[in-house]
């Protein structure tokens, strides 16, 4: 194939790009690309890898989301509002696709990252859900908006790290219902002193790169950010308060005399809750499910993952990338700003 794949194709500036929508691209898709290098030769041999992939595709416009520029300032700031340390371009194609979207994606991703050594990310989603206005986003907490399951930092507290670490595992796996799991777990920090709760928020608890740059630029879009959380209310309470968050919705654990019981003081959220949770929310912000978002890593994510608009898999379990709509591996969480388009 030829260069002339991008032949005509736009290369405006995003302002520019979202104050005009020619009707031709209605019908079209945003392939999206991220990766820790992607130089001009890379691109030329991508296009042609798209051509071949699909030969009826048009790129109709180019633009860099994330280039090296927009690093030069990381090193004055903390890992959550940092910008990753990729390269994120996106074109707009218009044309017949002859398979879905994730099997697209997914040869698009075998194709270019059997030609190019490093690791990549692709999104391919219609034009029309990225140029619709989204207005209410939902987040997992542990391994997604921090980068660690605090149950399993308290059960280290505890001295049954190994324990838990094999009952966690196995439920974001997917591999046991997660409530049972839930209890299997909480039931075992009986007696764990209280205290440890601020110990672990102090030494322990680490933003996931990009965090809070992804929030703050969420809330200048105008959405309406919210924690659901299989976690415990305590340190959904302290992320509120770091990122900015509107609403949290998590589990509290149950202390008398400054010691855990072992058991919690509120039904369990779970995956079937956090994705009732996005419509009762959606409802009461009179906010349309294809206007939302949802974020999260482990099995217990997907019923939400799979009810918003954009259910978008981060860094996440094998089984919940297999059925996530979009996925973001190689940035940090402000990953999620590209595959928005929010530039």
């Amino acid at each position: 194939m030829s260069m002339n794949f991008l032949h005509g194709a736009d290369q405006v500036p995003g302002a520019t790009f979202a104050a005009n929508w020619p009707e031709n691209w209605a019908t079209g898709w945003a392939v999206t690309l991220s990766a820790t290098k992607l130089e001009l030769g890379h691109l030329v041999a991508l296009t042609e890898q798209l051509a071949e992939i699909e030969p009826a595709l048009r790129v109709v416009h180019q633009r860099t989301l994330v280039s090296e520029a927009d690093w030069q300032h990381n090193d004055t700031l903390t890992q959550a509002e940092q910008v990753s340390q990729v390269t994120a371009v996106q074109w707009i194609v218009v044309g017949e696709l002859n398979q879905t979207e994730s099997d697209f994606a997914a040869r698009v991703k075998a194709a270019l990252t059997a030609k190019a050594p490093f690791h990549i990310d692709v999104t391919v989603m219609p034009v029309a859900t990225l140029r619709r206005a989204h207005k209410l986003a939902l987040f997992d907490m542990d391994s997604t908006l921090i980068e660690q399951e605090v149950i399993v930092e308290l059960a280290k507290k505890a001295g049954i790290g190994e324990q838990v670490d094999i009952i966690t595992e196995s439920a974001m796996r997917g591999e046991i219902d997660f409530s049972e799991s839930f209890r299997r777990r909480v039931a075992l920090l009986k007696g764990l002193d209280s205290a440890v709760l601020d110990d672990i928020i102090a030494n322990h608890i680490t933003f996931s790169p990009g965090a809070k740059r992804l929030i703050s630029t969420l809330k200048q879009n105008g959405f309406h950010v919210v924690l659901v959380s299989g976690g415990f209310t305590y340190f959904a309470q302290y992320v509120q308060e770091q990122l900015g968050i509107d609403e949290i919705y998590a589990n509290d654990l149950d202390i008398i005399d400054g010691k855990l019981t072992g058991e919690v003081t509120s039904p369990i959220v779970d995956g079937k809750r956090k994705a009732e949770l996005l419509q009762e929310i959606a409802q009461r912000l009179n906010i349309d499910l294809s206007e939302t978002v949802a974020v999260g890593d482990g099995a217990n994510d997907l019923p939400m993952l799979g009810l918003a608009d954009i259910g978008i898999a981060y860094r996440a379990k094998p089984v919940v990338q297999q059925q996530a709509k979009y996925a973001v591996n190689i940035a940090g969480l402000d990953g999620v700003i590209s595959v928005l388009g929010l530039v």
